[in-house]
């Protein structure tokens, strides 16, 4: 991971106080090491403020890869029917939907670290009330409950995440979304292991939010409750909540990159079987590479980004993923195929963290509601596309809904050429 050690760590590093990010907008035409001077010369950023964005991430990667194993156990023993379970799995989007915009305001009022362990505890506890299954409408109120932590969590991380990386004055938001990856990881890993073992869901899905939960309160107890507050300018009505302008730009490439890992992730173990020629039990092998890639990527994310730039990184990995997709239509073999996701998770990773860092940083909206509006775009895109696919797919293939994505993803390759300036 691409963390940049600290010679002097002074005992000032953790802050009593509020802090302003004003700061890092009156500066927009600065270079992104030179806007974030002011913010670093006051104070340093501590490997406790690092390793509680880490654990952050870490927790809503967890969580989201312990509720999928469980979808075939809450089936099978409420015997719902299929388009049921639909409509149960879409309380988790809606309640992401209203979680995510809730999450500037509680760490405005509440402050970052509170924020942070609200929705984090809050996920692990839902985990567990989700793997009871005592019936129908209670799944659904906690799944619905859930998505609302889930939203607030995985926004929050990326307001603290982003505060830190202005202030460190060097790219931090890829190593810190490697930690969701890894959590990600580490679920599924953990859970395929206790349920090969023989423990019921509830057994195994408590034991790791227990742990979980406990790792969450050790680390975030650590430092001080940060309140991000809005900048001063937006006082006098000068920044405005819009997604017009730069955050529009920021906000529509998000979400189509989300877009395209939400189809990975619900539709490619169905294309590889019925496409690629990939055996039933080998087919959810390919999102596994796919997020692994990812992981892999973002632990060398922040180096790249700082070597190459901003754009040229967005620029490489739209690219990869448009080609890596359209191999998958026109190469349906199984090596091909496995390739194809493995790459495409190479060049995915490091996109979302570059957006809604210069999202942090643009001088048309305070940070706070900036990086609210391009992260509820973009997970609106990781949500809404396996709906959008399906229904392409039902009125024409599944490989013209990933010739679909194709199409969105040249538009961002045009957006990312014709807007360099607004990820500097």
């Amino acid at each position: 991971m691409a963390l940049h050690s600290l010679k002097h760590k002074p005992d000032s590093a953790i802050s009593t106080s509020e802090h302003d990010l004003s700061v890092l907008h009156t500066q927009s035409d600065l270079p992104f090491s030179e806007k974030t001077n002011a913010a670093n010369r006051t104070k340093a950023v501590s490997k406790f403020e690092l390793w509680a964005a880490r654990i952050g991430f870490f927790t809503g990667g967890f969580t989201v890869a312990s509720w999928a194993p469980l979808i075939p156990f809450v089936q099978s023993k409420l015997a719902l029917e299929p388009y049921v379970l639909g409509l149960l799995l879409l309380g988790l989007g809606v309640g992401s939907f209203v979680g995510m915009p809730l999450a500037g305001t509680l760490t405005q009022r509440l402050g970052a670290r509170n924020a942070i362990a609200l929705s984090g505890l809050a996920s692990c506890l839902l985990l567990v009330l989700l793997a009871l299954m005592p019936g129908f409408y209670f799944e659904c109120f906690a799944l619905l409950a859930y998505g609302v932590a889930l939203g607030c969590l995985e926004v929050s991380v990326n307001i603290y995440g982003t505060y830190l990386e202005n202030r460190q004055k060097s790219r931090l938001m890829s190593g810190l979304h490697a930690a969701y990856s890894i959590g990600e990881v580490a679920s599924a890993a953990a859970l395929t292991a206790l349920f090969v073992s023989g423990f019921a869901p509830i057994t195994a899905v408590g034991f790791l939010m227990i742990v979980l939960a406990l790792v969450l309160i050790a680390i975030l107890r650590k430092i001080e409750n940060t309140k991000l507050e809005a900048p001063k300018k937006e006082k006098t009505g000068k920044i405005c909540f819009s997604l017009m302008g730069p955050i529009g730009v920021l906000a529509v490439i998000c979400g189509v990159i989300f877009l395209a890992e939400g189809a990975m992730l619900d539709w490619s173990a169905i294309y590889l079987r019925d496409n690629a020629w990939v055996p039933q039990e080998a087919s959810a092998f390919g999102y596994t590479l796919f997020v692994i890639a990812m992981a892999i990527s973002r632990l060398t994310g922040d180096r790249l980004t700082t070597k190459l730039g901003p754009q040229t990184v967005l620029t490489i990995g739209t690219l990869l993923i448009l080609v890596t997709l359209l191999a998958l239509v026109f190469i349906p073999h199984p090596i091909a195929a496995f390739a194809s996701l493995f790459v495409m998770g190479l060049g995915i990773a490091n996109l979302a963290p570059i957006l809604i860092s210069a999202a942090s940083r643009t001088n048309s909206m305070d940070s706070v509601k900036a990086i609210t509006a391009v992260t509820t775009v973009g997970y609106g895109g990781l949500l809404a596309g396996p709906a959008l696919i399906g229904a392409i797919s039902s009125a024409i293939s599944l490989q013209g809904a990933f010739l679909f994505i194709c199409a969105l993803l040249s538009m961002g390759l045009v957006m990312i050429k014709r807007n360099q300036n607004v990820f500097n």
